[in-house]
């Protein structure tokens, strides 16, 4: 949504710029699509931690081991090997983070009362 959002307003911006004769000297910008389908595409990890929540024992653990199984070919999820097997990692436009999904099932997990 960010990025939509930004990439809109640059292009409107330019489009006046250009309407009216001002010179705009190039920029680019990163293109994080990859990245936002990663976390929020149709398998991504959203839809991926979401799903484990429902699974009667889901846990840390099986869903970075599903995560990695489904996206281990992207080059936005780092495979390398981490110390913890609820870590891993995705490679941002400013660079990469590591992430210890510990506790991401239970704070996932909808509890409502009786």
């Amino acid at each position: 949504l960010q990025q939509k959002y930004v990439l809109d307003n640059f292009r409107a911006v330019q489009e006046e710029y250009e309407a009216e004769g001002i010179d705009l000297f190039d920029f680019s910008m990163v293109d994080n699509t990859d990245v936002l389908h990663l976390l929020e595409g149709k398998m991504g990890l959203i839809i991926s931690l979401n799903e484990e929540c429902l699974r009667p024992r889901g846990n840390d653990a099986s869903f970075v081991y599903k995560i990695k199984m489904v996206h281990g070919d992207t080059r936005h999820l780092i495979q390398k090997k981490l110390d913890l097997p609820t870590e891993f990692g995705v490679r941002h436009y400013a660079g990469p983070v590591t992430y210890d999904a510990g506790g991401f099932v239970e704070r996932n997990t909808d509890r409502l009362p009786p």
